[in-house]
């Protein structure tokens, strides 16, 4: 049997479960005593159960299934005012969807939401994180409005374009073996910056082994986190706990990368173009 809870009648039942005073709640509501009661017994008859426990001579208080019923009564109530609250804020707002990889957002981007907030507080920030090849996709799409990510080469959207210097990233707990090849944590798919350490290797006449995988980045980090093996990243994307390998390693320099910005195909966002330059200037 489909029941239509009235969310005036489950507030007053929220009231009356903290008070347990049919005459006090009703003052809280400037209504009378018996509308108060009236709005209980609707609650009871619809869910077939007596909610409180006021007989004669009793004090009143929750029965098993009021007690039950209370925690749902406030999570409806909660999702009510939730909901209503994205509603009348929906117009208010400017909504910036922002698309960024797993390793950006968790360094460069985090830094520069802080000041993007700071600078337009009614801007709603979307992060959704992908990996860089998708995220074009995604923006062509009008699925987000800006895309930060590896450079994805020459294109009409294409914001700005920075080199970045690539670095052996690892933990503090990282022990570099005395003998064999460099052991090495990267994607199981292989899209990823493995080429421009494996080169850098075989230019200087080293070895690197891929001793462990994951198919998410955040794996990755977890590996290399461990002291499991070393990675290779952005130098400005490796943040603590990870940190620049050190150079008693004897590792190879690496090729630069770029980071690139891209903004979505349609009429650009004041919004859209004031974090396109705090990531710009982030980059360089």
């Amino acid at each position: 049997m489909e029941i239509l809870f009235d969310l005036n009648a489950l507030k007053t039942f929220s009231l009356v479960a903290q008070d347990l005073n049919f005459t006090v709640v009703a003052k809280r509501r400037n209504t009378v005593q018996s509308a108060i009661s009236a709005q209980i017994k609707k609650l009871e008859m619809s869910l077939g159960q007596p909610l409180l426990s006021r007989g004669r001579g009793q004090a009143m208080h929750l029965t098993p299934e009021g007690d039950a019923f209370l925690i749902y009564a406030h999570r409806i109530l909660s999702l009510s005012e939730e909901a209503a609250e994205t509603v009348r804020t929906a117009q208010s707002r400017q909504i910036l969807r922002l698309g960024t990889t797993v390793t950006l957002s968790l360094s460069i981007v985090s830094d520069v939401l802080r000041e993007f907030a700071a600078l337009q507080p009614d801007v709603q920030i979307q992060i959704q994180c992908d990996r860089s090849d998708s995220l074009l996709r995604r923006l062509e799409d009008g699925e987000i409005d800006v895309a930060f990510m590896m450079d994805q080469g020459r294109h009409n959207l294409r914001s700005f374009v920075h080199s970045v210097d690539l670095e052996w990233a690892c933990s503090a707990q990282f022990h570099m073996p005395e003998s064999g090849p460099v052991p090495l944590a990267f994607l199981t798919d292989g899209r990823d910056l493995r080429q421009y350490a494996f080169r850098a290797l075989d230019d200087a006449g080293q070895h690197g082994h891929v001793t462990h995988l994951s198919p998410h980045p955040i794996g990755v980090r977890s590996l290399v986190q461990a002291g499991l093996a070393l990675t290779v990243m952005p130098s400005n994307t490796i943040v603590q706990p990870l940190i620049p390998a050190d150079r008693s390693f004897g590792l190879p320099k690496l090729s630069p990368v770029a980071l690139a910005a891209y903004h979505a195909p349609r009429d650009r966002l004041s919004s859209a173009d004031l974090l396109l330059h705090l990531l710009e200037v982030a980059s360089r």
